[in-house]
């Protein structure tokens, strides 16, 4: 059989105030075709969906109208979602008894029985090859946030105030395991434990073990601009070995940069379909396919990912000066009529300050107004030293400056050299101008 791994679409997305909405529904009516030109007999979509949890109507019909054209266009392929940290799992699930019987599954929370324990079965999904026959089990584990996680573990006191976990002292804990003095990884040892012993106990000779989960693993590449660390961030990070070797394929999602962990081709990040944020453009954004045949792995590949629109940044690495960037902006091609403006190129303009420079802003949106980039963000940065009013000293050293003093020691924070003899000037005027209305 043949497994489409995907996710991290964040669908509702915007690059500041720049809808993304074009650009993921050119990748969903892609995702559909390749489905069917290579013939997937199950997809799998590790989380993070949509972008919010209440995400707007557009991403919600771009959602629906997805499947729809998909279970058109290849009748009898699966489709497997978990909820990701940015999904709100109850909108996200609020569907799944209809969508079921599209063979769609949704996995959004971990279930639990009245005396606590976990309800396993409804994470353990057979995935069927393309005879109809079940070729293998996919344990799909969705986000968890952490007091769900510690809900695991046996006499362990746990609180929650305003949500937040307070989390047990490591001497309160079970177990003797490396982990056991950190309640989270305690509690999701525990968890796996107990989800792939029952999963193992239903499979059936020929039959592969498929994990699918949402969360940051050792050994992966963040993107800081647009990924959340979840389960506490770097501290959380999920060890390799919660996921056993006898795991066949192993889908995750919550990376935005497509990688395989430790050398492992089977245990994968597929990556966002397109970049979500600036530094994310170098990405080569992709799916992954796994096939599996008699309970193993035969081969992964990957496929890449359309980008119908194009994140640009001047220059491509480093800043300009105010003067170089409004040439190159000026130097940009014009825009095109025909060109529909959601797939219009995004483009980040970084400049340098030496010396203030008011109102490059409006001069770089200007040179830009009739030009094919939509300006998407300015970043500046100042050349200045960047060193405390204060310098070292304590507290009461700055009281000791005089505002003269503390004017120039601000402008050398942010630009290079000192102000200039007309600058100076200016502000003795606008200083004895306040002192004057101060006594009066």
């Amino acid at each position: 059989m043949r497994i489409l791994h995907t996710g991290d679409w964040h669908l509702g997305h915007t690059l500041r105030e720049h809808t993304r909405a074009a650009e993921h529904a050119v990748f969903l009516d892609w995702l559909v075709s390749t489905c069917g030109e290579r013939q997937v007999d199950a997809l799998l979509i590790a989380g993070d969906v949509f972008e919010t949890a209440n995400p707007p109507p557009y991403a919600q019909r771009l959602w629906f109208d997805f499947l729809g054209q998909l279970k058109r266009a290849c009748p009898r392929i699966q489709v497997v979602v978990i909820a990701g940290n940015h999904d709100g799992s109850s909108r996200l699930c609020a569907p799944a008894e209809l969508l079921a019987a599209l063979d769609v599954r949704i996995v959004g929370t971990l279930q639990r029985t009245a005396s606590g324990r976990p309800l396993v079965e409804p994470l353990l999904i057979p995935l069927r090859d393309r005879d109809g026959v079940v070729a293998a089990l996919c344990v799909a584990i969705p986000f968890l946030r952490s007091i769900d996680v510690v809900a695991a573990l046996p006499a362990v006191p746990v609180a929650a105030v305003d949500g937040e976990l307070l989390l047990p002292r490591p001497g309160e804990l079970p177990g003797g395991k490396a982990d056991a003095a950190d309640p989270v990884l305690a509690g999701m040892r525990l968890l796996h434990d107990e989800l792939f012993a029952a999963a193992r106990a239903q499979l059936r000779p020929g039959q592969a073990l498929v994990a699918m989960a949402h969360g940051y693993l050792v050994g992966g590449a963040l993107s800081e601009l647009s990924e959340r660390k979840v389960l506490g961030g770097n501290q959380h990070a999920l060890p390799l070995d919660l996921f056993p070797d006898d795991c066949a394929y192993v889908a995750l999602g919550h990376l935005h940069r497509p990688q395989a962990l430790a050398g492992r081709e089977h245990v994968r990040y597929c990556g966002s379909p397109l970049p979500l944020a600036m530094p994310e453009r170098g990405y080569r954004h992709q799916v992954a396919f796994a096939d599996l045949a008699a309970g193993r792995l035969l081969k992964t590949w990957v496929k890449n990912t359309p980008r119908p629109v194009p994140l640009l940044r001047l220059p491509e690495h480093g800043e300009l000066d105010p003067e170089a960037a409004l040439l190159q902006c000026a130097a940009l091609p014009p825009r095109d009529p025909a060109q529909p403006e959601e797939l219009r190129p995004l483009l980040e303009v970084a400049v340098r300050l030496r010396q203030p420079a008011p109102g490059i802003g409006e001069r770089i949106a200007a040179a830009l107004a009739d030009k094919a980039a939509r300006l998407v963000h300015i970043d500046v940065v100042r050349a200045g030293s960047g060193a405390p009013l204060a310098g070292a000293e304590p507290g009461p050293a700055l009281a000791r400056l005089s505002p003269e003093q503390v004017f120039v020691r601000r402008y050398q924070k942010d630009h290079d050299g000192a102000p200039t003899p007309e600058l100076l000037a200016a502000f003795r005027e606008l200083h004895e101008q306040v002192e004057h209305e101060a006594g009066r």
